[in-house]
Order: C-alpha cells, then sequence, then structure tokens
C-alpha cells in the first residue's frame, strides 16, 4: 500500500516516519527548508515512544507534484496540513486521486471534509480520520513528541455516500457492499499502522469522534489563547479551571445542535484527559498566535462562531474569548 503524506510537520512527519521506519511504501510531499533538509538528511523524530532516524526518505517537492513523481499510483493520501493550507493542499493533489484512492484529513477541526467536497474531492474518495498526539516540529525540522500515546482514528462516510444522487438508487444488497468495500479499505489501512506500533482505531461514528477530539483541542486552546496561559497555570487558578470546563461544555452544545450523538460521558473524559497533561502543555494554536503567525483561529473559533449564529446559542467564555483573538488573529 502506498501512503503519501501531504505535509510533514509534527503530525505528518510522525507517523508518516512511522510507516516509513517499518518498511512501508511511503512519500512525503514538503515545501521549502523542510523538503530540502528531507531531501539531504531524512527525518529525524524524536520521541518518547523511541526514536528513530531515517538518513533517506523518499520525498517530493510540493511544488513539483504530479502523478508522475510518485513511485507508484496514491492508495491512501494523509493530509497533514493546516486548516488555512487545505485548499492549496488539495488543488495539489487532485490529480493523483484515482478511484480507488482514498483521502484522509488529519486536521484539528470538523468541517475539513465539507471544504474538500467543495474544492472538487468526491465524498467517495473520503474517509475521515483524526491524529492524537503532542508534539511539534522544531526549528531545525526534527520532529519531537513529547506527550500522550500517538493514536489514530479512522472512519468512513459510507451512509452519505449512499444517500449521494449517484448511488441512491442502491438496492439494500448493494449497499451492504459498499459498506462492507469500504470497511474492508479501512481495515487493510489500520493494519499497516498496527504492524507500524501505532495505536490505531476505526469507528463507526467518525463525526462524534471528530466533534470529541475538536471540542478538547478547540476549548482548551480558545481559552489559553485568550488568556495566554498554559494547562498549569490555568489549573493553578480555580476561576480559570472553572472557565475551561465551562468552554468545554459550550462546544459540547454546539455539537450537539449540530447533531452529534455527545453524552455527558464525553465531556468528562475530556475533562479528565486534560487533567493529566502536563502543566506546561500548550496548544499549537496558542503557539502561533503568541508568534505571531497564521493559526487555525478559522476553524477552531470563527467556524464554531458561525454554528452558534445558526442555532442561536448563548456561549459567553467562548464569545469572549474570540472577541478577544479575532482583532489579533493573522
Amino acid at each position: 500500500m502506498h501512503f503519501v503524506i501531504v505535509g510533514c510537520g509534527a503530525v505528518g512527519g510522525y507517523f508518516g516516519g512511522r510507516l516509513a521506519q517499518h518498511g512501508e511504501n511511503v512519500t512525503f510531499v514538503a515545501r521549502g527548508q523542510q523538503f530540502q533538509r528531507m531531501q539531504t538528511s531524512g527525518l529525524t523524530i524524536k520521541s518518547i515512544e523511541g526514536d528513530v532516524q531515517l538518513d533517506q526518505v523518499n520525498v517530493v517537492n510540493a511544488q513539483s507534484l504530479t502523478a508522475e513523481t510518485l513511485p507508484t499510483p496514491a492508495d491512501v493520501i494523509f493530509l497533514c496540513v493546516k486548516s488555512f493550507q487545505l485548499p492549496a493542499a488539495i488543488a495539489q493533489i487532485k490529480a493523483l486521486i484515482l478511484p480507488h484512492t482514498r483521502v484522509i484529513p488529519l486536521l484539528n477541526g470538523v468541517n475539513a471534509v465539507d471544504v474538500m467536497q467543495k474544492h472538487g474531492i468526491a465524498l467517495e474518495n473520503i474517509f475521515g480520520g483524526l491524529a492524537k498526539i503532542i508534539a511539534e516540529k522544531t526549528a531545525d525540522g526534527v520532529i519531537n513528541h513529547t506527550g500522550s500515546k500517538p493514536h489514530i482514528t479512522l472512519g468512513a462516510f459510507s451512509d452519505e455516500v449512499l444517500v449521494d444522487s449517484r448511488v441512491e438508487q442502491l438496492d439494500e444488497v448493494k449497499a451492504d457492499q459498499v459498506k462492507a468495500e469500504e470497511t474492508e479499505r479501512l481495515s487493510a489501512i489500520a493494519k499497516c499502522f498496527k504492524l507500524a506500533g501505532i495505536s490505531v482505531g476505526v469507528t463507526s461514528d467518525i463525526k462524534l469522534a471528530l466533534w470529541r477530539k475538536f471540542i478538547l483541542v478547540a476549548a482548551w486552546g480558545a481559552l489559553a489563547s485568550a488568556r495566554k496561559l498554559n494547562l498549569g497555570e490555568i489549573r493553578a487558578q480555580s476561576h480559570i479551571t472553572f472557565l475551561l470546563e465551562r468552554i468545554v461544555n459550550e462546544y459540547a452544545d454546539i455539537a450537539r445542535k449540530a447533531g452529534v450523538k455527545l453524552g455527558d460521558k464525553h465531556i468528562k473524559e475530556t475533562l479528565s484527559f486534560l487533567s493529566r497533561l502536563p502543566d506546561s502543555s500548550e496548544t499549537s494554536m496558542q503557539r502561533d498566535l503568541a508568534a505571531g503567525q497564521h493559526s487555525e483561529f478559522d476553524v477552531l473559533m470563527a467556524y464554531p462562531m458561525t454554528l452558534v449564529t445558526e442555532f442561536n446559542l448563548s456561549v459567553p467564555v467562548l464569545t469572549q474569548c474570540y472577541q478577544k483573538i479575532m482583532p489579533n488573529s493573522p
């Protein structure tokens, strides 16, 4: 199976590197200094799960990416870019997509699939995916994994595909066949991750999985960015800890209004997970905003606020954070 990794930051570099380390056919798509580093020095991962140095990797310049630059056709394309880079990444990979190819976004956010379809990728070529990892790419291109056991969750949008106008007339037997084929594809991808020693799961409700991660990353990121505090500093102040719990519940309210089957136990699990993270933990949006760089404010805060308006919800903590960050968001 040929994996194409678009975006070689913390997520793409780590998971793609682990697949390559264990002999999978992996092509990295990078740009600028990261492309040059990987072309000359390979890929370095420093990890609490064990370091790895890949002296040689198959890497292609994003600026010259075509189907001809790949050694074999792409079976799976992982999009591991920032949300604001997604439209450009889609334009680069469209020529690589064959009927059997599955594109899996590993982005922070819940609307990546909508953006992909808007830019011309058919839903039947898309699987849902999310990555859980605490890592960052250092200035010299090293992937530094410092916390949380890396995990990938995958899922199909079979039901949504079946109501597409091109297949809505399928009888029940054929519909079951479509679902079975998608399940088989997902299982094959998951097997590759397992053989590479990566924790992986396949879910029957990928929307719920995406929103569960979103609530964690977006709520924590919004409050931490607005207050300019790491997780330990949030915990040290009881009134800020209360605001963290409140904003998590506000995001949960948005999810439920959006039709996500989110239960109280999921909220408790989110808060419990946050309580176990190191005091020094910060979110990528928080780091990007502090550095004056382009952040994922658009998908983590601006997009949820459009849903707040649509559903006429009251979210005072999120609104306050949004108003504080918005004027300064690059």
